[in-house]
């Protein structure tokens, strides 16, 4: 799981893959989380949502990519990013809450705190 909090900037969004694949316990047949809950504000550009989105995902093609997105602006671009990674994440959703998130999951299926970007 990662979790934003505060501002988030374009910074923050390039830097999570290499900081994810360098945590000890990483594994890339792992699914993901990422929650934007607690985001109160930043300046992501439409571009590094696009370019993110065409990089190869570091975990495996099966895995799942579950993004929380309560807030309306947050939620639109993470929809963005939805729509131009549907061949490099192609089970990756978007919700609205963090209990939907671990619904998609699945009830085996289990996300520990790996990492808290600001």
């Amino acid at each position: 799981m990662v979790k934003f909090t505060e501002e988030v900037k374009d910074a923050d969004l390039i830097k999570i893959a290499s900081e994810t694949r360098a945590h000890p316990l990483f594994d890339p047949s792992f699914s993901e989380i990422v929650d934007f809950s607690a985001v109160t504000g930043g300046r992501v550009s439409t571009f590094a949502v696009h370019t993110l989105a065409q990089r190869n995902s570091i975990y495996d093609r099966s895995s799942k990519h579950i993004v929380v997105a309560p807030q309306a602006h947050v939620f639109g671009l993470t929809r963005m990013y939805q729509a131009y990674a549907h061949e490099t994440r192609p089970n990756l959703e978007v919700v609205r809450t963090l209990e939907e998130a671990y619904e998609r999951l699945g009830p085996d299926k289990t996300a520990g705190d790996r990492h808290n970007a600001k």
